[in-house]
C-alpha cells in the first residue's frame, strides 16, 4: 500500500510515473530507466509494483519491487537484462500464477536527498515487501541490477551479495527472500 507522509492511502497517477523518470534521470542516464509509460502499465494492472511516498503531490521516494517471469529472472541474475527493456509481459502475475515461486526484482530505490536520513528508504522497502506477506512462502529470492556505485552500496549494507556485472555496465546483487525480510527489520 502506498501513502503520503501524514500515512493516509495514495492512489498513483501517470504524472508520479513521470515525476519517478525524472528522479531517476537525475543520477543514470535513460538508457536504463523504465520508460514512465511503462512502468504505468506495470502500476495499472499490478499496483503491488510500486511504493512511492508522496509530499504535496510530488513524489520524494519510490520503490520497485515485484516477481518476474523465470526467464528475465535468470537473464538478470547472469547481467544479460537491462530493465529500461522490461513490459507489462515480464512482471508475474502473483494472483495467476498458482503456488509457483516468484523470483523478485528490486529494479529501483530512489529518495530525494532532502528526505534521507529519516528512514524512509527502509520504510518503503518495508512496505513494498509487505505486499507480497500473503505469499511470501513462494518468494525464492531478490536480484538487484545497480548502475550507480551508490546502489551497490545501497545492496551492500542490506546484505545482497555480488553475482557478477552485467553486459550493460551494472552490478547484479542477489539474496535469498527471507534474508532480505530479516535485512528490512534489522536496524
Amino acid at each position: 500500500m502506498m501513502s503520503d507522509m501524514a500515512g493516509e492511502p495514495t492512489v498513483l497517477h501517470f504524472r508520479h510515473f513521470e515525476q519517478m523518470a525524472q528522479l531517476e534521470e537525475q543520477y543514470y542516464g535513460a538508457e536504463f530507466i523504465t520508460p514512465p509509460q511503462e512502468a504505468w502499465r506495470w502500476y495499472a494492472r499490478y499496483p503491488y509494483t510500486v511504493v512511492a511516498e508522496l509530499v504535496d503531490d510530488a513524489v520524494v521516494g519510490f520503490v520497485n519491487l515485484f516477481p518476474v517471469k523465470a526467464d528475465i529472472y535468470e537473464a538478470l541474475r547472469e547481467g544479460r537484462f537491462n530493465d529500461h527493456f522490461l513490459t507489462l509481459e515480464g512482471v508475474e502475475d502473483i494472483a495467476g500464477s498458482g503456488e509457483a515461486p516468484l523470483h523478485m526484482f528490486l529494479s529501483c530505490v530512489l529518495v530525494e536527498p532532502a528526505y534521507r536520513e529519516q528512514g524512509l528508504t527502509r520504510r518503503l522497502l518495508a512496505k513494498a515487501a509487505a505486499q507480497y506477506a500473503a505469499v511470501r512462502h513462494r518468494c525464492t529470492a531478490v536480484v538487484t541490477d545497480n548502475v550507480t556505485e551508490e546502489g551497490e552500496r545501497f545492496s551492500q549494507r542490506y546484505g545482497f551479495r555480488l553475482l557478477c556485472h552485467s553486459n550493460h555496465g551494472s552490478a547484479v546483487y542477489a539474496m535469498p527472500w527471507a534474508e532480505f525480510e530479516r535485512a528490512l527489520t534489522q536496524g
